[in-house]
């Protein structure tokens, strides 16, 4: 879980933004921004609110008041009735909210979140605080975010070490005959097991292809099978890749890719540092990938990867064609992949990667090899 110590590092620094930019207040309406700030990951089909003083307090509107969270006031709306769920969370909210700010003092600017905050809570906080002005804090949120505290690199490692799991299991099933939704259970099986309760397991199951959802189709002999997967725990995602030859005879082509892709990863570390940029990377990776007589037509068709936290696609970006800028505290998955008919599909592999004051460290250091262990034996 997140901790408490590291929700009030966060709350220390969104505070310090507030009050540079002389905004009195700002609420939080979507709930990884919420888990952000106070540690307390809320179900994420139901709506909250947290409001946040610049100079005072806080106080969290939300479907239950059991957990940790680090505020100075719970409030619990009706959520259901007789154990059946409310129809409408939203207006519950809403009622708890206008309840909570009646006779509550105005503030001149109040920060908001743009992507998330519903209407029908604006319009209430806009009535009960009159505010002159409302500065978005959505992107401030999300720079924070690119730097990681050490209690979301834990959560983040134990989401990396479900996906991990999931490829041990995968390769024990890939086989010529099986259907891609049986390799995705056993991913998917494997993934819940490791983290020790429900979690989200899915990603790139189909076989012979660049990416897509595991389909009720029959893997062939010879076919790459690209599984790139995501798993969440405790709200952190990780995001890895690794790739396999369907019945574990690489032909020579399939061999030489790769492992010029493979070689290209193991890179990476030496590729990457504080205050580089991930389009100078994206190219430095397009560049090896031509390198092979295969690849040196396309190169590089798709980004070369992307931070990764509390949502699958964070900055900073590996792209040819959207800046990201790498600093201490980033954690960023670096993804190089190539394909082509001769293939009979592609190879894609991903590591995810912590940047730190000495180095990048790999955080899902795991075999790479295109023959599953089912056709070891």
């Amino acid at each position: 879980m997140l901790t408490q110590e590291g929700s009030a590092i966060r709350q220390r620094r969104i505070r310090k933004y507030l009050s540079a930019n002389h905004i009195d207040a700002a609420v939080i309406s979507d709930y990884r921004d919420i888990h952000y700030l106070t540690g307390l990951l809320l179900p994420k089909n139901f709506p909250a609110l947290m409001l946040l003083e610049t100079e005072g307090g806080s106080w969290l509107a939300a479907t239950t008041d059991e957990g940790e969270a680090l505020v100075n006031d719970r409030i619990v709306y009706e959520w259901q009735q007789l154990y059946t769920m409310n129809p409408d969370p939203m207006r519950c909210l809403q009622r708890v909210v206008e309840a909570r700010l009646k006779n509550a003092p105005s503030v001149k600017r109040i920060g908001w979140q743009a992507e998330s905050l519903p209407r029908i809570l604006g319009e209430t906080v806009a009535n009960a605080l009159h505010p002159d002005e409302w500065p978005a804090i959505d992107d401030v949120l999300a720079g924070m975010q690119m730097r990681k505290n050490p209690d979301e690199v834990e959560l983040l490692r134990q989401a990396i070490q479900a996906s991990l799991a999931a490829y041990t299991a995968v390769q024990k099933v890939i086989a010529p005959g099986v259907n891609e939704l049986t390799v995705l259970a056993a991913g998917k099986k494997a993934a819940i097991e490791k983290a020790g309760e429900p979690i989200e397991h899915s990603g790139d199951y189909r076989v012979g292809e660049l990416g897509g959802t595991a389909r009720n189709h029959i893997i062939e002999k010879g076919q790459m099978y690209i599984i790139d997967v995501q798993s969440e725990y405790h709200g952190y995602w990780s995001d890895l890749c690794r790739t396999f030859v369907v019945g574990g005879e690489p032909t020579e082509l399939q061999r030489s890719v790769y492992e010029h892709i493979a070689s290209i990863l193991a890179d990476v570390p030496n590729l990457v540092k504080p205050g580089g940029s991930g389009t100078q990377l994206w190219r430095a990776i397009d560049e090896r990938l031509r390198e092979h007589p295969h690849l040196a037509a396309k190169g590089l068709i798709h980004h070369a990867g992307h931070g990764v936290g509390s949502r699958v696609h964070e900055m900073p970006d590996l792209n040819r064609d959207r800046e990201g800028i790498f600093e201490v505290g980033n954690v960023f998955s670096c993804e190089p992949g190539a394909y082509s008919d001769e293939l009979r599909g592609g190879v894609r592999l991903e590591n995810t990667f912590l940047i730190t004051e000495s180095g990048v460290e790999n955080l899902s250091v795991y075999p790479t090899n295109p023959i599953p262990t089912s056709s070891q034996r």
